[in-house]
């Protein structure tokens, strides 16, 4: 039971949320958009527990779900990229293998006191989807389908569910709005934040950029919008400052890293999270605070 637990807080932590129940809703969600998804979403973060606990790593950092969710994104992404018009047994090794390595480029980070976010999932995805798609190793070509058209005026009101659906790679409502309210159940103000999230996203994409509108409309443009606002999220206006500069910046790097042809997956959270970090560090070691701000204008 105890590792059961441990495997769904693993999916939540996808979200950064240590919620178990969450976990096990967002698994669920997964099978709405693909079975292979759900499969791939549940199967990953138990190989990565498992592959952190046969290599005896920190038990405190397994039971913290830390080694699941780069291992279940991976094995999602594995899925997403070539078994989505069939698994056939190369394709379930690869997300075996993309889910083990995932665990190990985790581990790196975490025992140098590093944050990896979900850099270990884009990492070996670079190499064992991204990669393997563009020569055809082992004879897997890339299957993921055409977006669905969600640019009618009544498919677009759904636009941020569809967002909340492909920070896992789905592209179902239901999908979304359960992703929505595993969050909620986890941290209501989370949950808010990467609503608002969804719609100033592709707001600021469509005005930077020439983004075809169905990209937009299919959430393409928000999924690391909405990992920015749960890893920022807060009560200060600082935090504001930080989620729409983050967004901001995530857009352009997304959109610069299509522009080459490599699939960006959510490199733009998390070079823009690591930023973020480093911003965060200098302003609150100088102690700046709204409250002395204002004061300055104040009487």
């Amino acid at each position: 039971m105890q590792f059961i637990k441990i495997v769904l807080v693993g999916i939540g932590q996808i979200f950064l949320q240590k919620n178990g129940l969450s976990g096990l809703i967002i698994c669920i969600a997964m099978f709405f958009s693909h079975w292979a998804l759900g499969i791939g979403c549940l199967l990953g973060a138990i190989i990565g527990t498992l592959t952190a606990i046969k290599l005896n790593y920190p038990k405190e950092e397994i039971q913290q779900g830390l080694y699941g969710f780069n291992a279940s994104l991976a094995f999602m992404c594995t899925m997403f990229t070539f078994g989505l018009k069939g698994v056939s047994l190369p394709v379930f090794l690869l997300g075996v293998i993309s889910a083990v390595v995932a665990t190990l480029v985790m581990r790196e980070f975490t025992k140098r006191n590093w944050v990896a976010y979900t850099f270990p999932f884009v990492f070996t995805c670079w190499i064992f989807c991204w990669g393997i798609s563009q020569i055809g190793l082992f004879g897997l070509w890339q299957t993921t389908p055409e977006l669905v058209d969600h640019t009618a005026t009544l498919e677009s009101i759904k636009q941020p569910f569809y967002a909340w659906a492909e920070v896992n790679f789905g592209g179902s409502l239901i999908t979304g709005i359960l992703l929505f309210i595993a969050i909620a159940i986890s941290s209501p103000n989370v949950a808010i934040w990467g609503m608002s999230a969804t719609i100033i996203s592709p707001t600021l994409a469509g005005f930077l950029f020439d983004i075809e509108p169905n990209q937009l409309a299919n959430g393409i443009y928000s999924f690391s919008a909405i990992l920015l606002a749960c890893a920022f999220s807060g009560n200060r206006f600082r935090d504001l400052v930080y989620v729409i500069f983050g967004i901001t910046l995530a857009i352009c790097i997304q959109f610069g890293v299509e522009k080459t042809g490599l699939a960006p997956y959510t490199i733009g959270f998390i070079v823009t999270a690591w930023l973020i970090l480093w911003i965060k560090g200098k302003v609150d070691h100088s102690k700046v605070s709204s409250e002395k701000l204002s004061n300055l204008f104040n009487p």
